[in-house]
């Protein structure tokens, strides 16, 4: 587990040094692969005019969660998928609050559960169909 978040922390520092965008960062086999994201809103410290108000950045942590090993048709295989969800999403969560540790959002997980969990019910969804 620890050399995933290495591996994570290493290619979002890329990403973010180069100013990659986040769409060509997360070019993947869509069919075999789910993202969960987790965006948090992160207050910037500079100086603004108290009319304008303050400015905020917004930073993602996407992580993909492979299920190219399961077959989703089997009940068990999908609730492998929703736990591998819940897992990711939690690391996600774990990795925003190291970027921001003064920033926390108790509702994180949960978000990141809920962009992952839809996308495995598609998936989940058309193995059972046969496509």
């Amino acid at each position: 587990m620890t050399d995933r978040r290495d591996m994570v922390r290493k290619v979002l520092a890329v990403v973010l040094a180069l100013g990659v965008p986040a769409a060509l960062a997360q070019e993947t086999d869509e069919s075999r692969e789910i993202i969960v994201e987790a965006p948090r809103s992160v207050p910037l410290a500079v100086e603004r005019s108290p009319y304008t108000g303050a400015a905020s950045v917004i930073s993602t942590v996407r992580i993909p969660v492979f299920y190219h090993d399961l077959d989703l048709a089997r009940p068990g295989d999908d609730e492998r998928l929703m736990t591998r969800v819940a897992t990711v999403a939690r690391d996600v969560c774990r990795e925003l609050d190291r970027l921001h540790p003064l920033d926390p959002d108790t509702d994180c997980v949960k978000q990141a559960i809920a962009s992952g969990t839809a996308a495995a019910k598609v998936a989940i969804a058309q193995a059972r169909a046969g496509q």
